[in-house]
């Protein structure tokens, strides 16, 4: 109950407040980093939807709360002593019966139903059970052992799902994930797949699904799509070695480490595929 109440982010800063104090942060020349996690957006979220009083009220909250912590690290630490950013790991589809309200397109997709209808196609063709082991983020997974073990024609089921998935309400395209290059999608689409793609981990069939269409699963609303309204997130800066202004150029949450790397004059984590936010960069010495 917690988690879908502004008050998870008071206990989450209550802790790192903590957590600051009693791992002595801060207080010698070694730089420390500490991250906070507020999960209570993403619930209240998906529960009431992006345009909710709940959600209105949840963002009032929080915003007091950070201008707090703001000022404790003002006196623990020392004002423009220390760097702060805030991102977010995705946007939301606002709710099916809002959008329809207001005449826009939108739905819900039944991936449960899907996946219930696709094996029962499949047992009846092949009388075997099972061939699909589950649909999540728009991706169904064969059972390849199964497959292999029953000598079915991999790509004979692999046609026949993207054919009861095209045929779908609310869905936009679909392809095998493993042939995502040779699809005339758009290039900005495909690398957003593309980067999301790791095999053994991911499906192996992607459905995209229509702008406004959603899988809820057990909330309101949903994400884990390509549009603006899920893939747009804030990324804020504040503090130390931080010039004051804006840009409108296209950034990624995968600059944050090449950037924080940047004003720490130190080699970027090996992982490394962003770059530096040049445009905030205004490193000063430390006093």
């Amino acid at each position: 109950m917690l988690a879908t109440t502004p008050f998870g982010n008071m206990f989450t800063l209550a802790m790192a407040k903590q957590a600051l104090i009693n791992e002595h942060l801060g207080e010698d020349q070694d730089t420390d980093l500490l991250t906070v996690s507020f999960s209570s957006p993403d619930h209240i979220g998906h529960t009431f939807g992006p345009n909710s009083v709940e959600a209105e009220d949840d963002y009032l909250r929080l915003d007091k709360e950070l201008g707090d912590f703001f000022r404790f690290l003002d006196l623990k630490i020392g004002k423009n002593q220390y760097t702060i950013f805030l991102s977010a790991d995705h946007g939301v589809a606002h709710a099916a019966d809002f959008m329809k309200e207001h005449h826009l397109p939108s739905g819900q997709i039944q991936d449960k139903d899907w996946l219930k209808e696709i094996n029962n196609l499949l047992t009846e063709k092949y009388k075997v059970d099972n061939l699909i082991l589950g649909w999540h983020n728009y991706q169904m997974s064969l059972n390849f052992p199964l497959i292999a073990s029953k000598q079915l024609n991999e790509k004979e089921i692999r046609s026949t799902v993207i054919q009861f998935l095209a045929g779908k309400e609310g869905i936009s395209r679909v392809f095998n994930l493993n042939e995502l290059m040779l699809e005339p999608i758009n290039s900005g689409i495909k690398e957003m797949v593309a980067n999301g793609y790791y095999p053994g981990r991911s499906g192996d069939i992607q459905a995209i699904p229509l702008s406004g269409w959603y899988s809820p699963g057990t909330s309101t609303v949903s994400h884990s799509v390509w549009n603006p309204y899920d893939a747009h997130i804030p990324l804020l800066w504040y503090g130390w070695g931080i010039k004051k202004g804006k840009t409108n150029r296209e950034t990624s949450m995968a600059d944050i480490a090449p950037t924080v790397a940047s004003l720490l004059k130190i080699q970027m984590p090996s992982g490394n595929i962003g770059k530096p936010i040049g445009e905030i960069l205004n490193v000063k010495p430390s006093k």
